[in-house]
Order: structure tokens, then C-alpha cells, then sequence
């Protein structure tokens, strides 16, 4: 069971060469600033999903309401958010703004102007392959009404490869190290739940070296035709995981 308002994100790995010293402590610096913490996202924080979706990816890529829908329901415990909270006086207009939106949540029983607001998320399936399909992120049409008519399509709970389907992180607060610090946490909890052997994800050419710092191998371009194409196959196997990950 997680805290109540959920648990404080990994510290990420301690740099190896000097030159990474600077960058890692402003990094650190900013993501202190908003007191971050991760939390197990549920069909509770679907509007703030679409909405932070909808803020960092074009409309062909972006997940849609449906996929949340159904991704949320089927497979919530492979989803994770990074959260901060903040009120309506919040000296910050991005989480002011959000933190007195319709679909925000309370965030303190002590304060009810406390809000929490979703800064980065976490969205994932599983499959039976070793790297994502297509099929893999296709919406099955019939899930409610008949969960098992298409086995091929979308989530495989047996598979033992999750499938990293969106890394989002709100527009305002890139580049202050909260992707990599929901990445590191998420991969140590993936990991300790024992539910996969592997991760494997498609990114653009520019996000190949952020996801190879990370752990994960690059296989070259993937199959996947998924928003046009020219996606690139990585791979994070939790047995060779670097040992400043685990």
C-alpha cells in the first residue's frame, strides 16, 4: 500500500564523470522546488491525463480518451504519475491554473485550497513479444462488451514485456529532470513487482540517447507504422540492468 499522497520519486543514479556534476544538482535543484511525488495512477486521474496528453504530444500521436479508458482500467498498476500540489495562489500560473482546474484533486484534508496537480505520467501495457507492435497499441473494439474476442490487440496481462506507450511530462516543466526521475522510478518499481522481464518502448531519433542513459539498448528502426512511422525499437532487460539503476 503507498503513502497517502503517494511516495517521493527515486534519486536519480549519481553522475559518473565530473563534467555531469552542475547539470545534475540544477536539475535537482528545480525538481525540489515543486516537492514531487510519485503515485500509481487509476481512471481517477483520467482528465488529467488527457490533459497533460493533449499539452505535449501533436493529435496523431497523443493516446486518446479511449485508449486512457481502457489502459487505466485493464492495466492501471503499470501506470505511474509524478505529482506536485498546489493552490489557486500557487505563485507559479501553470499550477495555479491547474490546480483550480474542474478535474483536480484534493491533495491535503487539512487544506482544502491544496490541490494536486500532474506534472508527468506514466502510461504502459504488456505484450508477448519482445519489442511494441502495432497490435500492441491498438485499442481492441470490444473490450468491455467482450474482452477475449481479440487476444492480439492491446494489452496481454501474461505477456512478460511492458510496453511504455507514452512518457509525458507537462510543457511548462521540462528540461527540470522529471522525465528521468519517473523513468528511474517507474523502471525500480516495474522491477520489484516482478511482473516482467523487460521493457521495451518506439521513440524519435532525438530521444534515443535520453532512453540510452537510461538503461535501454537501441535495436534500430521499428516496425511499428503507429502516427506515420520511423520509430526506433529500445529495450530495457532488467537482467542487464547498470548498477547505478538497481
Amino acid at each position: 500500500m503507498e503513502p497517502e499522497h503517494g511516495a517521493p520519486p527515486a534519486s536519480p543514479p549519481a553522475p559518473g564523470q565530473s563534467e555531469n556534476k552542475t547539470n545534475s544538482s540544477e536539475e535537482e535543484s528545480k525538481l525540489n522546488e515543486l516537492h514531487p511525488y510519485v503515485q500509481t495512477l487509476n481512471l481517477n486521474d483520467l482528465e488529467s491525463c488527457v490533459n497533460l496528453e493533449n499539452a505535449t504530444f501533436p493529435p496523431n500521436e497523443a493516446c486518446s480518451r479511449e485508449k486512457f479508458i481502457y489502459r487505466l482500467t485493464t492495466c492501471s498498476q503499470l501506470c505511474l504519475g509524478l505529482f506536485t500540489s498546489a493552490t489557486p495562489s500557487d505563485p507559479h500560473p501553470p499550477l495555479r491554473r491547474l490546480s483550480s482546474s474542474s478535474f483536480s484533486h484534493p491533495a491535503d484534508s487539512t487544506d482544502p485550497s491544496r490541490h494536486q496537480v500532474l506534472l508527468a505520467h506514466i502510461i504502459a501495457t504488456k505484450t508477448d513479444g519482445t519489442t511494441v507492435t502495432d497490435e500492441d497499441m491498438t485499442l481492441p473494439p470490444k473490450w468491455q462488451s467482450e474482452p477475449h474476442a481479440t487476444p492480439h490487440l492491446g494489452h496481454k496481462e501474461y505477456g512478460r514485456t511492458i510496453c511504455l506507450h507514452s512518457l509525458a511530462v507537462l510543457p511548462e516543466y521540462q528540461d527540470r529532470g522529471l522525465g528521468k526521475t519517473l523513468v528511474l522510478a517507474w523502471i525500480q518499481r516495474m522491477q520489484s513487482a516482478g511482473v516482467a522481464d523487460r521493457i521495451a518502448l518506439i521513440t524519435y531519433d532525438r530521444l534515443v540517447p535520453f532512453y540510452e542513459k537510461l538503461g535501454f539498448e537501441h535495436l534500430g528502426k521499428s516496425k511499428a507504422k503507429y502516427a506515420g512511422g520511423d520509430w526506433n525499437d529500445m529495450v530495457l532487460e532488467f537482467e542487464n540492468l547498470p548498477c547505478q539503476i538497481k
